[in-house]
């Protein structure tokens, strides 16, 4: 009788099994904690978020409709702080909300607040510190521990907009009952859009924690209670399917060794009860180690048997062997095929290189090629002028174009594929000959084939070499430069015309200049592969059409340049052809006949307005005088100084249409910019009045004197403000605004002018033309086109520059040198 024994492998699993489901259940139960409070920050956090936006719709209700329907109702400078004070009226709607103090606790503090006691604490400090670092972030949301008890915080900052200014910014401008109120201590002294205060609402979710961790430990015990119950279950479910099965394994040896009753195998399974060391598993293995010995033995006398089919493998080896030689001087033979077409020029060379080389290989005692275009034409080896000999049928042979075969000859068709036949390769053998040509049916049908292919690729490569030789005369007669180019904006191939120009580009008529060494000829064509994405030649790569633009080299040449991308190159990097067209001679003249054409237009124009305008000017300037001599007032003086200061304006402005055709002298200088903008704004203004404009004038007190006349900038200033005001809208729904600023650079020696306005602007078209004289898009008789025409010579007379643009409207920025500081100022010389 078989003594029982313990299990051990079921203790081994069973162990292992509650090692499972421990750290399942613990991982199970982290998941389960991390998923409550997920759901518990979720839940606050909407609830806090909720908080939050109903104090901002307050705020925004009392900003944007409270607050100017008090504005209207009361008197000036009049402000009610319980009605109108977003802050004040936020802080009592939440005061009287029936939340109770434990449910939340809101709070909008700042620092230097007005009333201490919304003074931000020590924790509101850092998270607006955070909110100044970081002024991108728009919320903090987060768990806090306070005094021993759990909080979830939620923070927004506040910003000081352009309407908390008045109450918040410089005390002079606030209502006088904050002042009253709470003085000009605290609350006052924020800067636009800084961030100096936050709103925050503060969630006690201590108890809602506490909870999450009861219920969390809760399903740890549940979950130990269930693995208990659950090993008992496998402890029966492992004894009976896995301790059974491994006895019914151990049963399968005397099943299957009845004859071998006494062997170490059989012996060694029914002793299995009575070991003791090791479980069921290490029994199997013995029992595994006493078979493999046994097939150890039966490998043995397998390995005799073996080396008895070595020597027929070997046998069958050496036939193999045979056929591998027959199949490499086969490839050797192709081989050589593929060289003769490399060192052949002609079909002939071909041939006669190749019959030898078949022949030797076959065995046969003649080969032949014929011609199927004319059988007359033939070549044959060894003996150069014997005619093959041809089958009674060769004419239906050429027409099938199929193989011949029989026992001494081969007729092998000579064709590249199916529709193209070149003729016939011949093999003969004699009559004792081993060789069999039908053994070699398909090796030869092969070889005609690469044979076709040779030469179709001979006759090929001799059309493209005299296609190559007239392309090339194409190439180097074409009088401009045309270049071959990589993706590198490296050069692969240009012709005569290039040639030269890379010698002699600086030279302006093309010849006579030294040989360039420093630049390549792709760099002064504007083809640098420094400028990355920018460069013309791998834009065109990358879109895959042509494009043109004008390249001006050093000696002021131009060149208009047609770039054009070669198909099926992009694995090779990309090529593209540059072709280069000087057209420096056609430039020249075209800017030479406009240039007369306007000075003789200016010409004519000058001689008309000086005899028509500046007789009336010089009477109203004379009558002008009397005036101002006879005004009682100083009112009356000062109207008459304007009369007299335009008029000697549009005096000045007859001389510029006399000096505009023919070089002038530079201007006088230096003068103040803020003292001559001054004396505009105050003439401008009473205009801009009329058509409901405003003026904005913003010049720096410090700008330095710039190196021109004040009659010149006056002048300059004066047509640009004209202009604004003439495109501005004069709708009192939509006022127009003109704004004047200026900046200065040290480090550059200038001052820049803009004049903005908030009309049309100046349309696409229009911007290369604006400065041109008696260009004007303006209705007849409110423009002449002259005014802006003036103001660009008259800038750069003083040297200086003058530019348009949109930008919400129209945009002239003028740039003018800054005078020396030792100079003499004429801060005083506007009129």
């Amino acid at each position: 009788m078989r003594v029982s024994r313990p299990r051990t492998i079921q203790t081994k699993f069973l162990m292992g099994l509650a090692a499972i489901a421990l750290c399942a259940g613990l991982l199970f139960s982290c998941g389960l904690y991390v998923h409550l409070r997920g759901l518990l920050e979720t839940e606050v956090a909407d609830k806090a978020e909720m908080v939050l936006d109903q104090v901002e719709a307050v705020r925004r209700y009392v900003r944007d409709t409270l607050r100017p329907a008090m504005y209207e109702a009361l008197p000036a400078h009049e402000f009610i702080i319980e009605a109108m004070s977003t802050s004040y009226v936020s802080r009592k709607v939440m005061e009287l909300t029936e939340l109770s103090t434990s449910q939340l606790n809101y709070r909008r503090v700042a620092v230097g607040a007005r009333n201490p006691r919304f003074e931000a604490d020590n924790r509101e400090l850092e998270f607006i510190e955070h909110f100044r670092a970081n002024p991108a972030e728009t919320r903090i949301s987060r768990f806090e521990t306070i005094d021993g008890v759990e909080y979830y915080i939620t923070a927004k900052p506040v910003r000081f907009g352009a309407s908390c200014m008045n109450c918040h910014g410089d005390p002079a401008d606030a209502p006088q009952v904050l002042l009253d109120r709470y003085g000009t201590g605290r609350g006052f002294g924020h800067e636009l859009d800084s961030i100096a205060g936050l709103t925050s609402v503060v969630l006690p979710v201590h108890s809602a924690l506490t909870r999450i961790r009861g219920a969390t430990l809760g399903f740890v015990v549940l979950s130990f209670a269930g693995a208990l119950l659950c090993f008992g279950v496998v402890n029966i479910l492992f004894n009976r399917v896995v301790v059974f099965n491994l006895r019914r394994v151990l049963d399968v040896f005397p099943l299957y060794f009845k004859e071998q009753a006494q062997s170490p195998i059989l012996s060694r399974v029914n002793n299995l009860g009575d070991m003791d060391e090791g479980d069921e598993i290490d029994e199997i293995m013995h029992a595994v180690e006493e078979m493999a010995k046994t097939l150890s033995s039966a490998r043995q006398e397998l390995e005799h048997y073996a080396h008895n089919l070595r020597r027929m493998v070997d046998e069958r080896t050496k036939d193999l062997s045979l056929e591998a030689m027959e199949r490499r001087s086969d490839v050797l033979l192709f081989v050589s095929l593929l060289d003769a077409l490399k060192t052949s020029q002609t079909r002939r060379e071909l041939i006669e290189t190749a019959l030898p080389s078949i022949g030797t290989r076959y065995g046969a005692a003649r080969a032949a090629f014929i011609c199927t275009v004319s059988a007359q034409n033939f070549f044959s080896w060894p003996e150069k002028g014997r005619r093959p000999d041809l089958p009674a049928d060769w004419g239906r042979v050429l027409a099938e174009a199929r193989p011949v075969f029989t026992h001494d000859t081969a007729l092998i068709p000579v064709q590249p594929s199916d529709s193209a036949l070149e003729g016939y390769l011949c093999l003969y053998w004699d009559a004792e000959a081993d060789t069999e040509p039908g053994q070699m049916r398909d090796v030869l049908i092969a070889l005609g084939r690469q044979m076709g292919i040779a030469m179709e690729n001979l006759n090929a490569l001799d059309t493209l070499l005299r296609q190559n030789i007239m392309l090339e005369s194409i190439f180097e007669g074409i009088a401009d430069p045309l270049l071959l180019m990589d993706g590198s904006c490296n050069v692969i191939m240009g012709n005569e015309a290039a040639r030269q120009l890379a010698i002699h580009a600086d030279d302006p008529l093309g010849d006579a200049a030294p040989p360039q060494e420093d630049t390549p000829l792709p760099r002064l064509l504007g083809l640098d592969p420094a400028a990355g994405e920018r460069c013309p030649l791998r834009q065109v790569l990358r879109q895959g059409r042509p494009t043109s633009y004008e390249a001006t080299l050093s000696g002021q040449r131009s060149f208009a340049l047609n770039i054009y991308p070669l198909p099926g190159s992009q694995d090779r990097g990309g090529r593209v052809v540059v072709y280069a067209r000087e057209n420096t001679a056609e430039k020249r003249m075209l800017e030479s006949i406009q240039q007369s054409e306007k000075l003789v237009t200016v010409g004519k124009l000058a001689a008309g307005l000086a005899h028509e305008i500046n007789n009336p000017l010089g009477i109203i300037l004379c009558y002008a005088e009397l005036l101002r001599a006879a005004a009682d007032s100083d009112q009356q003086r000062a109207d008459v100084d304007i009369i007299i200061r335009h008029t000697k304006r549009a005096q000045r402005v007859m001389q510029d249409l006399l000096n505009f055709a023919r070089p002038r002298g530079g201007g006088h200088g230096p003068c103040d910019p803020v003292s001559v903008v001054a004396v505009l704004a105050d003439v401008f203004s009473l205009q801009a009045q009329k058509i409901g404009a405003v003026l904005d004038i913003a010049l720096p007190p410090d700008l330095p004197p710039v190196t021109t006349s004040a009659e010149a900038l006056e002048q300059i200033m004066g047509n640009l403000l004209l202009n604004a005001l003439d495109a501005v809208s004069q709708d009192p729904a939509a006022p127009g605004r003109i704004t004047v600023g200026a900046s200065h650079d040290p480090e550059a020696g200038t001052v820049t002018i803009t004049t903005a306005d908030n009309g049309p602007g100046i349309p696409p078209e229009h911007l290369r033309r604006i400065f041109d004289p008696f260009f004007t898009t303006k209705e007849v008789g409110k423009g002449t086109g002259l005014g802006l025409a003036v103001a660009y010579g008259l800038v750069q007379q003083a040297g200086g520059t003058i530019e348009a643009a949109n930008d919400g409207g129209a945009v002239f920025t003028l740039t003018l040198p800054a005078a020396p500081s030792e100079g003499p100022s004429e801060a005083g010389d506007a009129p």
